[in-house]
């Protein structure tokens, strides 16, 4: 026998950690200090530039594949066209980053992560357009990029 979540349940525990992936710790699964938005508050516009390893992606690029991603399968929520992406392009999109580029991005990184909450409040049927496995997947690839970030900078102060 089906046992059904009410929706709205599903919606609150999915913005609570959708919270503490990007902004407020709740002790779910990151420590203190450790979601999207902090991180990112430590790192400069050079670090934001620089190659993580080997001449791979940037922690800036990083962060505009995560936005790119977002609008992405959030449209896919509420049932709007997606359009053809180029997946492979957003990786060379962003090269370095003066300050003031690297400010921008990070504000259109949590306008984007706003907008994917308004996105999950105002849901009414989370059965449509796949919204539940949508959802799940933002989170898994959203954390993956996190933990990229996170390694990156490590391997920055190590160095």
């Amino acid at each position: 026998m089906e046992k059904p979540i009410p929706q709205a349940h599903f919606a609150s525990e999915l913005l609570e950690v959708l919270e503490e992936l990007f902004d407020v710790h709740h002790g779910f699964f990151l420590d203190e200090g450790a979601s999207f938005f902090a991180t990112l508050d430590e790192v400069s516009a050079e670090t934001a530039s620089a190659p993580i390893a080997g001449g791979t992606a940037s922690i800036a690029t990083h962060v505009e594949h995560a936005i790119l991603y977002i609008e992405v399968l959030a449209k896919h929520m509420t049932g709007r066209p997606v359009g053809d992406v180029d997946w492979e392009e957003i990786w060379e999109r962003v090269g370095e980053v003066s300050a003031e580029e690297w400010g921008v991005l990070r504000r259109r990184f949590r306008e984007t992560y706003t907008w994917l909450v308004r996105i999950v409040e105002g849901l009414e049927d989370w059965r449509d357009h796949d919204a539940v496995g949508a959802s799940m997947v933002i989170l898994a690839h959203t954390a993956c990029h996190l933990g990229a970030v996170r390694q990156a900078l490590a391997r920055f102060r190590a160095a």
